[in-house]
């Protein structure tokens, strides 16, 4: 039987500003009998795995976007999948912006697909002004990586919300220079009446399930959300919100930096030539530790390399429900404390488990705020078990049975301490 199959770049690279360390974000599309599981998780997985070529492999099953992480010659490589109903899949397929690909798609492929579908819409926003909308998002990518915004995971923005930010100040202001455009992004999401009633879009919602002659499964369509905090809507039919990881405590981080931002392009462009200050302020990188004083620290630790990928990319999903459980135990004692989480895991030393990476959440007393004489200010008792209480739920929820056996082998173990600086 002939299948065939094609692999389409989006993200990043597709949209022309990755750089030197960026990862390259692709899809396998493949014809209907070929299955996720059995296939590109059963047998692609391990055919890469003894590939030379091919680096620390690692599967994410579990995500709500399964994927295959690697290094491809030292490059990063993420892979998803799609299964389209087609009995062959062959190098014709060009247009993945019809709509009629979604039919007969489960969820896992409609969000896979979508990465390329809504990578090609925000381009198509942009063809008047290209060079100037890679240029700035490019800055962008570059800004809040320096300064540690650059997350989906641990509730900041990853690619697709930073490139739709920078979509909509390019195609709102098409005659714009990038430096132009870098004051006007900073200025406008500074002062955006950010909430669910009034979403960063590119175009209408299209989340309206009779515009296909096909079932759409309910939960895919884009419905206002009362809790989202900074909703950002993807262009392609069926429209998400792109950063339901955004809690309130990374909204308020990341309007501090954009005001801090705003207040140095201002600059920068007011006075050009002559300002006292260089483009180079805007890309300081934030000083984490130094800023902080206490800590949450998050440890996962295992006992061998291929384990501990399995249960970093269970676990990085997971820790973002920390952010919560802190922001619960804030509210209990007056709104008086200030989070971060920093947007990456660090390697420590550990005789017991070799393999362990830790994540931080900085905190510390808002500017302003006098505690109460003998106040217990950070007191992570009830946090830590309502924390655990829902990882374990989670272990006894996940198909993935290799977490599970690690978990009751105890080969895994997660740690959540408070920290102070030396």
């Amino acid at each position: 039987m002939k299948s065939g199959g094609k692999i389409f770049t989006f993200g990043s690279y597709r949209k022309g500003v990755n750089g030197p360390g960026s990862d390259i974000d692709t899809l396998v599309v493949a014809p209907r009998h070929i299955d996720r599981v059995r296939d590109f998780f059963g047998e692609l997985a391990p055919m890469l795995k003894n590939t030379p070529e091919v680096t620390e492999l690692t599967e994410v099953r579990e995500a709500a976007v399964p994927v295959i992480k690697m290094k491809f010659s030292g490059v990063d490589i993420d892979m998803l999948f799609a299964k389209v109903e087609y009995k062959e899949v062959g190098k014709d397929l060009h247009n993945l912006l019809d709509d009629n690909i979604l039919r007969n798609c489960d969820e896992y492929t409609i969000r896979s697909l979508n990465g390329c579908r809504v990578t090609e819409m925000t381009l198509k926003f942009v063809e008047r002004n290209i060079e100037a909308f890679q240029t700035t998002l490019r800055c962008i990518k570059l800004w809040s990586k320096a300064r540690g915004l650059h997350s989906n995971v641990m509730g900041y923005l990853g690619g697709i919300g930073w490139a739709i930010l920078v979509a909509r100040v390019c195609k709102d202001n098409p005659m714009m220079e990038p430096n132009q455009l870098l004051n006007r992004f900073f200025e406008f999401y500074r002062d955006y009446e950010w909430g669910p009633e009034n979403p960063i879009t590119l175009c209408d919602i299209a989340n309206n399930a009779n515009a296909v002659s096909f079932h759409i499964p309910q939960d895919l369509l884009y419905v206002p959300d009362t809790r989202a905090v900074m909703p950002i809507i993807t262009p392609a039919f069926p429209s998400m919100n792109s950063t339901y990881n955004v809690s309130q405590t990374t909204k308020n981080v990341m309007l501090l930096e954009f005001e801090k931002a705003a207040m140095i392009t201002g600059e920068l462009v007011k006075n050009k030539g002559t300002s006292c200050i260089t483009w180079k302020r805007l890309f300081k990188k934030f000083p984490f530790f130094r800023a902080y004083e206490h800590f949450i620290e998050v440890q996962v630790q295992s006992g061998n390399e291929d384990d501990h990928k399995a249960m970093i990319g269970f676990c990085e999903n997971k820790i973002k429900h920390m952010l919560k459980k802190l922001e619960t135990l804030d509210q209990k004692i007056g709104g008086i404390l200030e989070f971060r989480p920093y947007p990456r895991g660090y390697r420590l030393q550990n005789e017991d488990f070799p393999y362990t990476d830790a994540y931080y959440i900085g905190v510390r007393i808002r500017g302003g705020v006098v505690p109460k004489k003998n106040m217990k200010i950070i007191d992570l008792t009830e946090t830590r078990r309502l924390f655990f209480e829902g990882f374990q739920k989670a272990i006894d929820e996940t198909s993935n049975v290799r977490v599970q056996q690690l978990v009751m082998e105890k080969q895994f173990d997660l740690r959540v301490d408070y920290k102070k600086r030396e």
